[in-house]
């Protein structure tokens, strides 16, 4: 038994999310960028997490905004 806790998808069931997720958002009119697609494959994959790239988009605002 695979000792890590986190579900290993395949290429196919990473697609299919990604896919199901822009047409979620593409229905409220948001449809997702290249970029954020592959944001989402990499927190799928493991290599990343949804907080370090939330954290991403928080520092490039901040940049930006100088907040």
């Amino acid at each position: 038994m695979n000792s890590n806790k986190e579900k290993q998808f395949t290429s196919k069931e990473i697609d299919e999310n990604v896919k199901k997720i822009n047409g979620s958002m593409a229905q409220e009119g948001m449809p997702l960028t290249k970029e954020i697609k592959e944001n989402i494959k990499k927190c799928l994959t493991g290599q990343s997490t949804t907080e370090k790239e939330c954290q991403k988009v928080i520092e490039r605002y901040k940049q930006i905004y100088g907040w």
